[in-house]
């Protein structure tokens, strides 16, 4: 299985993109501005697109990508994420004032289709299988456990401290965790208003995890990167910690710790 890393920040900047992650070459996870690093033949490809929340950093690239294909797309895209989700994308996005109303557009056959999915649910798409995880932020948000058979790997989507996630996750036994860990020790009130982890956070909540994977890190805020991961690493001599870059293409299975 192949991650390609368009997009893992906290933010935005010279060189930085929001959450976007291309499955090979067909399935998207999060829709943030890294959509923009895809030719239109590449975005083209895209058949299936699984998103962990609403907020804009994970979905400003997807009105923008289905404006872009429009007239040349021959194969609807599907779209699964919660209803919430899925209501916020209706009320707020398509709605013909911030964005036409892709759902509906062309009449004979909308470019995007959307699938209402709940935690708990499994689905098939491109392949693999994929797991909806629980998350713990202040909007409703899920995270994915995704394998093609002989691989996989989790993704917490935004994620704060969330005792639910790790019984699940040492029965997954995923090859790779990719975790959000946003801010460092210093803010800790922060961090868990806002619903995303610390480093100190990330070892506690690690102290659950019995699966040896490797962990790589996102959603990093700019500017704090270095701090955040020399925290990481400090608390955590034990694991196999790295930070997700742009551009990073990543084929499972990695080394675990």
């Amino acid at each position: 299985m192949k991650i390609e890393i368009l997009g893992c920040s906290g933010g935005i900047g010279n060189g930085l993109k929001t959450t976007t992650f291309l499955l090979d070459e067909q399935l998207l996870v999060d829709a943030g501005t890294g959509v923009e690093l895809l030719s239109l033949d590449r975005m083209l490809q895209i058949r299936d697109v699984v998103i962990t929340h609403s907020h804009l950093d994970h979905i400003v690239g997807l009105p923008l990508m289905l404006a872009t294909i429009y007239d040349q797309h021959k194969h609807p895209i599907n779209l699964y994420a919660l209803p919430e989700v899925i209501t916020a994308l209706q009320n707020h996005i398509f709605n013909w004032t911030v964005w036409p109303d892709y759902t509906t557009l062309p009449e004979a056959q909308p470019i995007i289709r959307l699938h209402p999915i709940n935690v708990g649910d499994q689905l098939k798409l491109q392949g693999k299988d994929i797991k909806v995880l629980p998350a713990a932020h202040p909007t409703p948000t899920v995270g994915y456990f995704i394998s093609n058979g002989e691989n996989s790997f989790a993704f917490t989507g935004d994620n704060g401290i969330n005792d639910a996630l790790w019984p699940i996750l040492n029965t997954c036994k995923p090859d790779l965790l990719i975790i959000d860990v946003s801010f460092t020790d210093e803010v800790d009130e922060l961090a868990r208003l806002s619903g995303h982890l610390t480093p100190s956070h990330l070892a506690d909540q690690l102290a659950s995890f019995t699966h040896p994977a490797r962990v790589m890190i996102t959603h990093l805020k700019p500017g704090f990167e270095d701090t955040i991961m020399q925290q990481c690493r400090q608390l955590l001599p034990d694991w196999q910690v790295d930070r997700l870059h742009h551009g990073d293409i990543l084929n499972l299975p990695v080394c675990p710790r």
